[in-house]
């Protein structure tokens, strides 16, 4: 498993260690984003709830709702942020194709696709500091930007993560709604920091103490 890269081996390890919470924190998420205005802090909840188990302490589910109040306005500007960017790619994408030659529609439309692929990478980041950081909204774009500029490749890579699971999800309906989102936030988690790994205290010694030599 050494060929995939980091966030790929953290985020797998960390879902098999805690399956049952990400299963938990799925199904919140989903009662949650029924309301639609509550989507965006149920996801920031979420992440951070996970970044919790990306170092190694304990996520009380319980939590979870004093996360959602604490979440609930970076959550929603998090929410516009990302609708405002699909609508404008989407209004722009459907205008330039109408009025371009054929050359410039293609050009047009790998620049939409490329921007959406950045946008997606940059969002890991983004949660991170929003939901763990506490970053105002304005203030934590900079850090993300950052981030995403500091690990291009890997960066990149990640947009692979919920492309996949946004194919299997389709196809398999059930496995989307049990554990989709959080698998998807599990990768966005590791893929900012390294899962944290805690020393296990040593062992006692059964052997009796030495007894000093005489002088």
């Amino acid at each position: 498993m050494r060929f995939l890269p980091r966030a790929y081996r953290d985020g797998g390890l960390l879902t098999w260690r805690h399956l049952s919470t990400l299963v938990g924190l799925n199904l919140i998420w989903i009662v949650l984003a029924w309301t639609v205005i509550l989507a965006g802090p149920a996801t920031l909840a979420a992440y951070a709830m996970i970044a919790t188990l990306r170092e190694d302490r304990p996520a009380d589910l319980r939590r979870y709702p004093a996360l959602l109040v604490q979440n609930l306005l970076p959550g929603v500007l998090w929410l516009v942020s990302v609708a405002v960017f699909a609508f404008l790619v989407y209004s722009n994408l459907v205008y330039w194709r109408r009025v371009l030659e054929p050359f410039g529609d293609a050009v047009v439309s790998l620049l939409a696709v490329y921007l959406t692929w950045l946008f997606v990478a940059l969002q890991p980041y983004l949660l991170e500091a929003l939901s763990v950081e506490r970053r105002p909204f304005l203030r934590a774009w900079r850090p993300a930007f950052l981030g995403l500029a500091r690990s291009p490749v890997s960066a990149h890579l990640y947009v692979l993560v919920p492309v996949v699971l946004g194919v299997v999800g389709y196809l398999t309906r059930t496995f989307g709604l049990v554990v989709l989102v959080s698998l998807g936030l599990v990768f966005a988690a590791t893929q900012v920091r390294p899962l944290v790994e805690q020393d296990e205290p040593p062992e006692p010694s059964l052997d009796p103490p030495e007894e000093p030599s005489p002088a």
